[in-house]
């Protein structure tokens, strides 16, 4: 599972950290085809909104119920100037309608 799969959870659990449910994108992808990448962003990102908001989520994993919820998106490679403004504006967007988004580079040594 991959962000190339929207039709996918890549991972997902509750935090022990803070309580919140955690939905994982796996990023594997360059920035070198920036379009591209977007459109599966945004695909996945949306997919993963279908989820939460159709009532899934909580079929899946009970304990999620009234948890807020984070999508946590972890790539391999850096994002460009534009894949970073697109990050930021995806996270002000999501947050209007009550998800959490994060980003962050997969740890040294996977």
């Amino acid at each position: 599972m991959s962000v190339e799969d929207a039709g996918s959870i890549d991972n997902m659990g509750i935090s022990k950290s803070d309580g919140k449910v955690v939905l994982t994108i796996s990023d594997h992808l360059s920035w070198e085809d920036e379009k591209s990448h977007f459109n599966l962003l945004e695909k996945k990102i949306g997919g993963y909104l279908g989820f939460v908001k159709s009532g899934q989520l909580v079929a899946v994993l009970p304990d999620s119920r009234n948890k807020d919820v984070r999508i946590e998106l972890i790539y391999q490679f850096q994002p460009s100037e534009v894949a970073s403004r697109f990050l930021s504006a995806a996270k002000q967007q999501l947050q209007s309608m009550g998800v959490e988004l994060t980003y962050r580079a997969l740890p040294e040594g996977y």
